[in-house]
């Protein structure tokens, strides 16, 4: 209920009073007639010989209310007195009401002495506004018939104030109380509110307050208050969170059932400041290259946050691309964020499958820049690092030499410093010979693709004159001389025939990422002077010998490389100089610390980690050569055993390239008075050596006999019915 002022007391004083004496006039007695003759006692203006007066009370002070309020139930105060002015004592009343709800409840009260009766009226949860009246009844008389009138009454709001207590615990009305008036772009503060009853003192009732500012109800909202809340001795208070708000913001408190009541305070978001950026996606992950029909340009989006966390709009990104190819193009070198915080790279796709970064950059207000890469065509916490990088094949020797379509998968296995990589990371392959397919995208760090034998299977343009005489483009038993046995045509070799190699294919996985390094003092960053492993441009080693041999290249080994064969071989450009770079003698990673980049020790360049393996690519017929224990290389050895005792026997199993078999190959012997075992091993580049073990039991015949030793290449598929079966045997004496 709002304070009256003291005018407006006297004059509900008054009105009250008019009405009381209305009423009184009107009930009396003969109103200066002694003649009742004339009155119809039936009548609703008979006069009923007594008075009644109906007023509302504050139930505390006891001082007259004109309308009640839904927080504080008022007392309805009823005199009845009879013309002479003496009270009816000591009888009962009834009062009824449209509205509320009286106690007692049936409105039935007795008069004390004074002729006055006294029950409650509350409103509580009724809407502010709405109207009522209370009626009175007594005998045969009802203060809702004429003459009389009832007490009509309207809801109004309590005289409940919100505000705050100043430094000397005065209430302010009308303001809140905002702890922190100026706030950073994702701060919080308290935001208090106190409500005053009508004596003056914080209202002990709890109450709910609604709390809201501009920003909060902005679509979508900028900022968060608590509401509603409700107040604890006389207080209520919210906790204000800024979430991308800026500038000033207004709030208010409303009581939530009186929202005419209410108060209002103000702050400053600050702006935010730059803080980060990370990659979200590429969409699509990978595009193809100019002419072939697919995709050809990819949207990558970065998002970036302030330093509080939130998404930053207005911010401009600079981009580059991290390939060296040339061929890639940017369709911008820079975008500013949207009201998300996000800006997109479009990149457009030349005619080189080559796996490609897109490097973001942004700025703070201080100068100070920071980056992030995409993923190849997340920014996460995973960058490839070179000794996380780890390949392997399914069938390394597969019968891919005369037949096509033998497949063997190729998994690439991958990982940061901390062998961790998100989920889309590309792998780019490369083979000498058959077909591989071009990339695969990483799942938990794996990702696995198919090499296919197929043409080419030789080099194309490399030839030397073989010990035949003729021009040849792979050595084979046919055309090159064992060193060690002096034999060609068609007898295995128990060491290599040199370069160049048949039946092998280097294959190579590589991506965009990191060189590796020991982290001495495991801050988590490369320091000057810590060991690192450089990496030169990622090639294709042909031959094996672990240099880029390419004549036709800048920057190759020849005419000087460690084994001939290389000319073929290809690298893949990283800085588009247009020849092949050594390492650069410095680190290069996104761990290169500022300190050790400011030494020139390191760069946050990327490099190309990368990894090979060599497949056989193994003929399907079989070729063999024993060897004596008297170092005799023979087709046909002859080996005696005593009784009792034992006896070895070699035999080198290659195919046409002195190379190993196929899988799947098997060596039987069979034989009845010897018995045979054997083991095996294998020739680096060159063929398996089969030992046979052959014993003489004592019971043994003597006498000698043939060994059968029987080798199986099996078809591809595992069918070794349709595959080569060849003979060879040994004779074996008992002595």
């Amino acid at each position: 209920m709002h304070i009256l002022t003291l005018y407006q007391s006297i004059a509900r004083w008054f009105l009250l009073l008019t009405i009381a004496v209305s009423l009184a006039a009107c009930g009396g007695g003969s109103g200066g007639s002694d003649d009742d003759s004339t009155q119809d006692p039936t009548s609703p203006e008979a006069d009923p010989s007594y008075s009644i007066n109906v007023e509302l009370r504050d139930l505390n002070t006891d001082e007259l209310v004109a309308n009640p309020n839904p927080e504080e139930p008022v007392r309805v105060h009823v005199t009845v007195k009879r013309d002479n002015g003496d009270p009816v004592a000591s009888d009962n009343v009834t009062v009824t009401t449209t509205l509320g709800e009286l106690t007692p409840k049936s409105g039935i009260v007795k008069t004390n002495d004074s002729g006055v009766a006294t029950l409650e009226l509350s409103v509580e949860g009724l809407e502010i506004g709405s109207a009522g009246e209370v009626i009175v009844a007594y005998d045969s008389v009802s203060t809702d018939q004429a003459p009389y009138s009832p007490l009509r009454f309207s809801i109004e709001e309590p005289s409940l104030k919100l505000g705050y207590l100043d430094s000397n615990q005065q209430f302010v009305s009308g303001k809140l109380e905002v702890l922190a008036q100026n706030l950073s772009s994702k701060g919080t503060t308290p935001v208090s509110v106190y409500v005053q009853g009508p004596d003056g003192n914080l209202y002990s009732k709890k109450i709910q307050v609604e709390f809201s500012s501009n920003c909060s109800l902005s679509q979508p909202a900028v900022a968060t208050l608590d509401s509603p809340v409700t107040t604890t001795e006389g207080k209520a208070t919210s906790t204000y969170t800024a979430e991308g708000c800026e500038g000033q913001d207004s709030i208010t408190a409303a009581l939530v059932t009186y929202p005419g009541i209410s108060a209002s305070g103000q702050l400053t978001v600050m702006p935010p400041e730059v803080g980060s950026i990370k990659f979200v996606s590429a969409e699509p992950e990978i595009i193809n290259i100019q002419g072939s029909g697919g995709k050809e340009t990819s949207e990558v989006r970065f998002q970036v946050f302030s330093k509080d966390g939130l998404p930053m709009s207005g911010v401009e990104v600079n981009f580059t691309l991290e390939n060296g190819d040339g061929n890639v193009n940017l369709a911008s070198s820079s975008g500013t964020t949207d009201a998300n915080g996000e800006v997109i790279a479009l990149v457009s796709a030349g005619r080189v499958a080559l796996p490609v970064r897109v490097k973001a950059i942004i700025t703070d207000s201080n100068g100070n820049s920071s980056h992030t890469f995409s993923s190849d065509l997340v920014v996460s916490a995973g960058i490839l690092d070179q000794d996380s990088f780890s390949l392997a094949a399914s069938v390394l020797r597969v019968n891919g030499d005369a037949y096509d379509g033998v497949t063997s998968e190729i998994t690439i296995r991958v990982g940061d410093d901390d062998n961790t990589i998100p989920d889309g990371t590309a792998i780019s392959f490369k083979t000498e010979y058959g077909r591989i397919a071009g990339y695969c995208t990483t799942v938990d760090g794996d990702c696995s693709v198919d090499w296919n034998s197929q043409n080419p299977r030789a080099p194309l343009d490399y030839k030397f004159i073989g010990d035949d005489g003729v021009e040849h483009s792979l050595r084979t038993i046919f055309n090159t001389t064992c060193p060690v046995t002096g034999r060609m045509g068609g007898f295995p070799c128990p060491q290599s025939l040199g370069q160049p190699y048949g039946g092998r294919s280097t294959i190579l996985a590589y991506a965009l990422g990191q060189e590796s390094y020991t982290d001495a003092n495991s801050n988590g960053q490369y320091d000057t002077g810590e060991t690192f492993i450089d990496l030169p441009e990622a090639f294709l080693d042909h031959n094996e010998d672990g240099a880029f041999g390419n004549p036709g290249s800048i920057g190759s080994c020849s005419p000087n490389c460690p084994q001939v064969a290389g000319d073929e071989e290809l690298f893949i450009p990283l800085n588009n100089n247009g020849k092949y770079d050594s390492g650069n003698g410095i680190y290069n990673g996104l761990n290169c610390s500022e300190a050790a980049e400011a030494d020139g020790a390191c760069s946050k360049e990327l490099v190309h980690v990368r990894e090979e393996l060599v497949i056989l690519v193994a003929g399907s017929e079989p070729y063999g050569i024993f060897r004596t224990l008297d170092d005799d290389y023979t087709s046909s050895p002859e080996v005696e055993v005593e009784l009792g005792g034992a006896t070895h026997l070699y035999f080198y199993l290659s195919d046409l390239y002195n190379g190993l078999l196929p899988e799947g190959t098997t060596v039987k012997t069979s034989s009845e008075n010897c018995k045979v075992s054997h083991g095996s091993d294998e020739i680096d580049f060159g063929p398996e050596l089969v030992e046979f073990t052959i014993v003489a039991a004592n019971d043994a015949e003597l006498g000698p006999e043939y060994v059968k030793v029987e080798v199986n290449v099996p078809a591809p598929g595992g069918d070794s019915d349709s595959g080569v079966t060849k003979t060879w045997q040994f004779k074996c004496t008992v002595k």
